[in-house]
């Protein structure tokens, strides 16, 4: 991610980029365009949660797919909320 880029900002740029550096990282080797959605979605969802049973599911499938993944995910998005432990 650039110096003076937040996730954010990142994210109004291009939606369909990831923003973590664990995502980044990961990106390249995934040639599923639906897998590389489902971590996208993944990421998004760990940033902002939507509501509702659906996405819940959705989340927790993906999470079971790529525990690693998942974990380094929402290690650096809670890292980077204020607050979170």
């Amino acid at each position: 991610m650039p110096n003076d880029a937040t996730p954010e900002t990142l994210f109004a740029i291009d939606p369909s980029a990831p923003v973590t550096s664990a995502l980044q990282g990961a990106m390249p080797a995934i040639r599923d365009r639906s897998a590389r959605d489902d971590l996208l979605f993944l990421e998004r969802w760990e940033m902002a949660p939507l509501e509702g049973i659906g996405p819940a599911l959705r989340v927790q499938q993906i999470r079971r797919a790529n525990p690693e993944l998942a974990d380094a995910i929402r290690a650096e998005v809670a890292g980077r909320r204020p607050g979170v432990r």
